[in-house]
């Protein structure tokens, strides 16, 4: 009924879409790599924080300072990650970077890499696609493709010697949303990453003759890359922008706004047998190498050309725009009515890994870092006669955010299983003197104090660095399922994040705050997902992996928010032909991702026998109110992919009432149920009116002492919280 509902409204959403095109911006999402905000001079003179001084020495980078001159400056927008794939995970999901199965880290690691993005997820340009707009991709994608190894199945081979490059690839930017890509996998150092150096047109290799092709790499890669015979590191950042300009002429031909996704290689390293860097002599007519110069005089290095390099293809670009003609509105530029922004993917890949840097605009930490300079990023907005004219925000923003933003500018209702971490900011947009206190979250932390999968709070100036083993639970040494403070900063007071000045912020603050991202964590989302009108407790079942390998009763507890009247009581019952992705008590790996349920309703049967139940739980034992027996003889009605079977009285229960709903289960019965945990899946959608309190099991009939349901390993009791495995579940009586 949900999706039926949805998708009503947004069929009369879509018809209405043609009438308001011209007021539908182009949008412009230039995002370099590895670039702080000490790397760019629209933040010179800039504080970024009430209590810090004012960055007083930057890169000079004069196109994006002309650019900032009429233009939205933010000084507290964010990487949603410290590192590159994580980000890019999370800016096309909208949802949290530690979300996908890249765990352990923020990249992508050298080799062969399943793509982070499952095919059924949506992401932002497929939602800018059914609003109309023509998507492209260009440059860096890095968050996993499928090759063909020339039988229909993933390329795997460590340095790619089995990739059929005559066959399109199986998945990959234009089998998520982007209507054209040219670039490349991934990263391209020659003593890591081992990704074909050949560029990717939409879905297929732009040089497919293996016999021209020549083995190059260096150190430990000496040998092990495929390359193209044309391959020249330098000419990334120009073939980049060559095509960038040629989309924008074509995207000018065409009546769609357009959605354009700048991702340069620069100005990540990449090392080489010439150096550290690829610098090209020229870019667009313009010299690059040995160009860059600091505010104060003082020269840059071939790292910092890299970043020129950015500055001049972003010129380029906007020059484009300011040239071409607006097919949609005649007498106009495109540069009229082209929403453009400017940001990076992490911090700078360069300074002192537990220090304050220059490149950071003077903050803490770096690159794969959790502190500010990590993942503070330059985020510069510009759309003509609405985010203009020389402005500071200084509202907390995260990459994340820009799904649910984009979504909100063009009155998109998303749907509840869509950007469930993107919050939608147009209103600080609009209104920086607006106050934005809602809470956010950063990933990845490689190297000493902390695990590689610590998490970090952000909520106003209040910051938590959050201990390992909450996004992996299997972490050694980790805190096994739990939200556990390592250290807290008050950046009004202490910008830049020394441990002397840390001390215990208020408590009132801390524990809400780590409180709030263990539910976040385990529900699976942190937007309101505006769920109505729903009469079942589980209106989805999510993605979780299938069980079927536990003996005696599973279910959850959980409260009731408002007065309710239960009508019927009922499970989740598996289609035949689905299966487990993986063990039901193993670590989960890239090749095992949790994919959505199968629909449809046959075959769909019940094999064995289950007591569903529901308890009152009391202040001493809980109380039975409702019992039915449902099986293969007795298998009630099959609504969607649960079954259901009347009580024999309707239950009235008020608000606040504690409640346990369990079902009985049979190893290897052939009915499934999903674990309550998920590995980089969409979670079950519950009533909006239920509260899940946690997850439980019994070994046996006894419901007064519940354990954890097992999983790899004992984990801590909060793994189990806000969770519920999906089996049973109830219906509730129509208002």
């Amino acid at each position: 009924m949900l999706r039926y509902v949805f998708y009503v409204v947004l069929s009369l959403f879509t018809l209405s879409v043609g009438a308001k095109v011209s007021a539908t911006p182009n949008i412009l999402l230039f995002m370099a790599d590895d670039m702080g905000m000490g790397d760019c001079s629209a933040y010179l003179g800039v504080k970024l924080m009430p209590s810090s001084s004012p960055i007083s020495q930057t890169l000079k980078t004069p196109n994006l300072e002309k650019f900032a001159q009429d233009a939205v400056v933010f000084t507290d927008a964010h990487a949603p990650a410290s590192m590159c794939s994580s980000t890019r995970y999370s800016l096309l999901s909208g949802r949290l970077s530690h979300r996908s199965y890249l765990k352990n880290q923020g990249w992508l690691p050298h080799g062969p890499n399943r793509p982070m993005i499952q095919r059924a997820l949506t992401t932002l340009p497929e939602m800018l696609q059914r609003n109309g707009y023509y998507t492209a991709a260009i440059g860096k994608y890095h968050v996993g493709m499928d090759f063909d190894d020339g039988h229909g199945l993933p390329a795997d081979e460590f340095d790619y010697k089995d990739v059929a490059f005559a066959k399109p690839l199986l998945d990959g930017p234009t089998h998520h949303g982007f209507d054209e890509f040219f670039g490349v996998p991934g990263n391209t150092e020659d003593s890591l990453d081992t990704e074909p150096r050949i560029y990717i047109r939409n879905d297929s290799w732009t040089f497919t003759d293996r016999r021209q092709m020549r083995w190059t790499g260096m150190k430990h890669r000496e040998g092990q890359i495929l390359s193209g015979p044309d391959w020249d590191l330098s000419q990334l950042g120009p073939d980049f922008l060559k095509e960038g300009l040629r989309f924008i002429e074509r995207a000018a031909q065409k009546k769609n706004p357009f959605f354009l996704y700048y991702v340069p290689a620069a100005n990540h390293l990449q090392k080489n047998l010439d150096g550290d860097y690829a610098v090209p002599e020229f870019l667009h007519g313009k010299p690059v190498k040995g160009t860059s110069r600091y505010t104060d005089g003082s020269k840059g290095t071939e790292r910092e050309d890299m970043v020129i390099e950015n500055d001049i293809a972003f010129g380029a670009l906007i020059e484009k725009l300011e040239q071409t003609d607006d097919p949609r509105r005649p007498g106009y530029k495109l540069i009229d009515n082209t929403l453009i922004i400017f940001t990076s993917d992490n911090g700078p890949n360069v300074g002192d890994n537990l220090g304050v840097n220059q490149e950071s605009g003077g903050l803490r930490g770096k690159k794969a870092k959790l502190w500010e300079g990590g993942h503070r990023v330059p985020f510069i907005i510009y759309w003509k006669d609405r985010f203009s004219g020389k402005r500071v925000n200084r509202n907390l923003f995260s990459l994340t955010d820009l799904f649910a933003t984009f979504a909100s500018l063009l009155e998109d209702p998303l749907k509840p299983d869509e950007a469930q971490d993107s919050l939608d900011s147009l209103a600080y947009w609009d209104d920086p003197e607006k106050n934005d206190q809602r809470p956010r979250y950063f990933f990845c932390h490689l190297g000493p104090p902390y695990e590689n999968d610590a998490l970090a709070i952000r909520k106003s100036f209040t910051k938590i660095i959050v201990r390992g083993g909450l996004a992996q639970p299997w972490t050694s040494g980790g805190s096994r399922g739990s939200s556990q403070k390592v250290i807290s900063y008050d950046l009004e007071k202490n910008p830049l994040e020394s441990d002397e000045l840390a001390g215990s912020i208020d408590r009132d603050k801390e524990i809400p705050s780590l409180r709030k991202l263990l539910k976040i964590n385990n529900q699976g989302f942190s937007r309101d997902l505006n769920l109505y009108g729903e009469e079942n407790l589980v209106i989805d079942d999510g993605w979780h992996n299938l069980r079927n390998d536990f003996t005696g009763t599973i279910g959850y507890e959980f409260q009731l928010l408002e007065n309710k009247k239960v009508t019927h009581l009922g499970m989740w019952d598996d289609h035949d032909r689905e299966k487990p992705v993986r063990s039901a008590r193993g670590i989960p790996t890239e090749h095992q991702s949790d994919q959505p349920s199968r629909l449809g309703k046959n075959p769909r049967n019940l094999s064995g026998e289950h007591l569903l139940s529901l308890w009152l739980l009391s202040e001493n034992e809980p109380v039975s109110l409702a019992e039915v027996e449902i099986g293969p003889a007795n298998q009630g009605s099959l609504e969607g992919e649960f079954r259901f079977l009347p009580l024999k009285r309707t239950l009235s229960l008020k608000a606040g009432t504690r409640l346990r709903l369990s079902m009985s289960t049979q190893t290897d019965d052939g009915d499934y149920f999903h674990d309550p945990a998920s590995f980089d899946g969409l979670s079950p959608l519950i009533h909006p009116q239920v509260r899940i309190i946690r997850s439980i099991c019994h070994k046996r009939a006894n419901p007064l002492h519940p354990a954890m349901l097992p999983s790899f390993s004992d984990l801590d009791p909060d793994y189990s919280a806000h969770r519920l495995p999906v089996g049973p579940t109830l219906k509730f009586q129509s208002p």
